[in-house]
């Protein structure tokens, strides 16, 4: 499959869903996404400056291409509320292909 009919998923975490809809709202209107997700709320429990921490958080789930891939993540590092936020970015190697077509429509 080439770049140009390639799509991924992006992942992030908030804390509040606040901030999951403003950074959802702004990746859509900006045509860096053509489908925002968002989960929760979901507990998550990791190691943060040397402390065990629990917190809820709300999961961004963003469909997109890959070739526009590079702005989101640079998107997300400018408004993302996190210091140091998740941003994990899913090859999608199969969906349907009306799908695919509209993701990669919406976002070049």
């Amino acid at each position: 499959m080439s770049d140009s009919s390639s799509i991924v998923l992006v992942l992030t975490t908030v804390q509040s869903e606040q901030d999951a809809k403003r950074l959802a709202d702004d990746l859509v209107s900006q045509s860096l996404a053509a489908c925002v997700q968002i989960d929760g709320p979901i507990k998550s429990h990791y190691r943060w400056a040397g402390r065990i921490e629990e917190n809820q958080e709300f999961r961004l789930m963003i469909k997109t291409a890959i070739t526009t891939w590079p702005k989101v993540k640079v998107r997300l590092l400018k408004e993302h509320p996190y210091d140091e936020p998740e941003i994990i970015m899913i090859p999608i190697a199969e969906a349907s292909d009306g799908y695919r077509k509209w993701i990669i429509e919406q976002t070049n």
